[in-house]
C-alpha cells in the first residue's frame, strides 16, 4: 500500500551547536507517488504526505529551499537520477568544508521487496545501496510503506520505540540511518480522517512540536520516533488492516545532537498553555488537511510551528467537539483558551473537508480543471464550404482520478464566427456560425520522462447553429444541427514545477459525424492548447 523513505539527517543535524553549525549543509529529495501498477489500489493521500514533509523541512528543518528536490507522481528512473544531481551537489559541498546531510522521503507503494512508481520499479535494495554509499556525513531514510520493513531488514533492523542518543559531546555524528513504517510482512495504512498516512500523520506532527518531550524547542530523531512508534501502533490497533509497527536500523559514529527541527526557526503557529490537557486536532482550512495533532499533557507549554494561514483547532470530547476558528499571520502565535473554543455537535463540525473530498474523489489531488483552446476543421472541402467553417473554440474541462485504470475527462466547448459566405455555386449568402460541444473522454496516460503521453476515446454532443442575419428572407429561419460524435483523442502534459500542480498540455483529436440532414460522413481534426492545475 503505503511506502516512504526519508534518507539522511532527518530533517536537521545540529551539529555541535557550535563552530559546525555554520557549516552544516542539508539536502533532501522528497518523493510522493499515488500510483503503484495495474495490480495496486490507487492511494489518496501519498503525495499530499510528501507534500507535508516538503513543508516541515523548509519551514523548521533547517533545509534551504533550493536544496529540497520534490518529485512527485515521477517514475523510479527520475527517482535515480535526482540522487544522482544531488549526489554531485553534496560532493561540493563537502569540498567546501561543509558537514552535509542527505534526506530522501518517498510515499508511495511498495510490495515485494520494490518500490512500485506507476508503471516503474525499484529494488528497495538498490535504494538503500544510493543512500548507503553517499558521500553524506548523515544519511537518514524513513519509509512509510507496506512490507518497507524490508529496507531495515538487511542489516538487523528491528521493532521498538528505543533507540539512539542525546548528547552534549562536540563531536558531529556521522553515518545511517533508515525508518520504515512496517515491518516486512505489514500493510501501512492510510486514513480519510486525518487526510495522509497515519506514519506520516504522526510523524509531521512529532517533528511540528508534539513530540518535544524535553520542551527544549528541538526535536531530536529519538524524540521524533518514539513518538511516531508509539501514536502509530496505539491508533492501528483498531483498524481493519490491524497493528502497523514501525521499524528502524542505523549504523552511526560520533555523538552529536541529531536534531531533525527546531522549532524556534519557526515565527508563526500555536501555543499550548501549561495548565492545558488533552488530544487536539490543528486543521489547515486553506490547504483542506489535518496540519498537526497535538497529545497536550498538564504541567508544560507546547508548541507547533505552522505557516502562515486560516486553522481550526478541535477538541473531541465524549459526547461533542470543542473548536476555535483562527488566522495566523506572519510572526505571530495564537493561544488556545479551551474556555472560548465553541462547543459545536459532531455533525457540525465545521473543519471536515478531507474527508469529504475524498468521499467525492478516489483521489482528490488527481482532479484537474483546464482552460481549453481548440481549432477545429472537418476534412472535406465541401463540408467546410457548405456545411461548417474552420471553428475557434474556448471552454473548460476537469479531468478526474483514474477509473478502470483511465481518467475521466468532463468538457465544455463554445465558440464560432462571423460573416462567412455560404457559396452554392447559384448562390452566395453571408452568415454567422455556432457550435457547443458537451465531451466526455477516457484517457489513458505513460510517463515518458517529464512528459506525460495519453491516448483514449472520447464522445461528444455537438449542437450548431447557422444563422442569417443579413438576409430579409433567411434571417428568421436559422438552421440547427445536433448530433453525437466518437472521437480518439491524443495529447503530451509537460509539468514545469515538480509538485506537478500546473500544466501545459497540447492535444489532437479525429472524429467522425454523422449529418443527418442530407446523409452526410464527416470527418474532423481538432488540435488544442490546455493549461491546467490540479485541485
Amino acid at each position: 500500500m503505503k511506502f516512504s523513505i526519508i534518507i539522511a539527517a532527518l530533517l536537521s543535524v545540529a551539529l555541535p551547536l557550535g563552530a559546525h553549525a555554520a557549516q552544516a549543509r542539508r539536502f533532501a529529495l522528497v518523493v510522493g507517488n499515488n500510483v503503484g501498477g495495474d495490480d495496486t489500489v490507487e492511494l489518496r493521500y501519498a503525495e499530499d504526505d510528501a507534500k507535508k514533509m516538503k513543508s516541515v523541512l523548509e519551514e523548521i528543518g533547517g533545509y534551504a529551499a533550493p536544496d529540497v528536490e520534490v518529485l512527485v507522481g515521477r517514475s523510479a528512473d527520475e527517482l535515480l537520477l535526482a540522487t544522482s544531481n544531488l549526489e554531485t551537489r553534496i560532493r561540493a559541498a563537502k569540498a567546501n568544508g561543509q558537514h552535509t546531510t542527505l534526506l530522501v522521503y518517498y510515499s508511495g507503494h511498495s510490495k515485494l521487496g520494490e518500490l512500485r512508481m506507476g508503471s516503474s520499479r525499484l529494488a528497495m535494495s538498490m535504494l538503500r545501496e544510493q543512500i548507503t554509499h553517499s558521500a553524506a556525513d548523515i544519511r537518514i531514510g524513513i519509509i512509510d510503506s507496506c512490507e518497507s520493513g524490508a529496507i531495515t531488514r538487511e542489516k538487523g533492523g528491528r521493532r521498538g520505540p528505543s533507540f539512539l542518543f542525546d548528547s552534549d559531546d562536540r563531536e558531529a555524528a556521522r553515518g545511517l540511518i533508515l525508518i520504515s513504517s512496517s515491518s516486512e510482512d505489514e500493510s501501512s495504512q492510510e486514513s480519510d480522517e486525518l487526510g495522509g498516512s497515519f506514519f506520516t500523520h504522526y510523524l509531521t506532527s512529532g517533528l511540528r512540536g508534539d513530540a518535544d518531550e524535553s520542551g527544549d524547542q528541538r526535536v531530536t530523531l529519538g524524540e521524533a520516533y518514539v513518538y511516531t512508534y508509539h501514536r502509530t501502533v496505539s491508533t492501528t490497533a483498531n483498524t481493519r488492516s490491524g497493528t502497523q509497527h514501525p521499524t528502524y536500523s542505523y549504523d552511526l559514529e560520533g555523538q552529536g545532537d541529531i536534531v531533525l527541527t527546531d522549532l524556534s526557526q519557526g515565527t508563526t503557529g500555536v501555543l499550548f498553555p501549561r495548565d492545558l490537557s488533552g488530544s487536539f486536532l490543528v486543521f489547515d482550512r486553506g490547504r483542506d488537511q489535518i496540519a498537526a495533532e497535538i497529545v497536550k499533557a498538564p504541567g508544560a507549554e507546547r508548541r507547533l510551528a505552522l505557516p502562515t494561514g486560516r486553522y481550526v483547532v478541535k477538541k473531541r470530547l465524549t459526547d461533542h467537539l470543542r473548536m476555535a476558528d483562527f488566522s495566523l499571520a506572519s510572526g505571530t502565535y495564537y493561544t488556545v483558551d479551551e474556555s472560548a473554543m465553541d462547543r459545536v455537535a459532531f455533525e457540525d463540525d465545521y473543519a471536515k473537508g478531507a474527508a469529504l473530498r475524498a468521499a467525492f474523489f478516489r483521489d482528490r489531488t488527481r482532479a484537474t480543471l483546464k482552460g481549453v483552446v481548440v481549432y477545429q476543421s472537418f476534412f472535406s472541402a465541401d463540408a467546410r464550404r457548405e456545411l461548417v467553417p474552420p471553428t475557434a473554440l474556448f471552454g473548460a474541462s476537469l479531468e478526474l482520478a483514474p477509473l478502470l485504470a483511465a481518467n475521466i475527462g468532463f468538457e465544455l466547448l463554445v465558440g464560432g464566427t462571423k460573416d462567412r459566405t455560404l457559396d452554392l455555386d447559384v448562390i452566395a449568402v453571408p452568415y454567422d456560425f455556432f457550435e457547443t460541444q458537451i465531451a466526455v473522454s477516457m484517457l489513458w496516460h505513460a510517463v515518458l520522462g517529464p512528459v506525460d503521453l495519453y491516448a483514449g476515446p472520447r464522445l461528444s454532443g455537438m449542437y450548431m447553429r447557422r444563422s442569417f442575419p443579413e438576409d430579409e428572407d433567411l434571417k428568421e429561419r436559422p438552421q440547427d444541427f445536433f448530433g453525437l460524435s466518437p472521437a480518439i483523442a491524443a495529447g503530451a502534459i509537460v509539468f514545469p514545477g515538480s509538485d506537478r500542480d500546473f500544466s501545459f498540455e497540447l492535444t489532437t483529436r479525429a472524429g467522425y459525424l454523422a449529418f443527418s440532414v442530407d446523409n452526410r460522413s464527416l470527418f474532423y481534426g481538432e488540435v488544442g492548447a490546455l493549461v491546467g492545475y490540479r485541485l
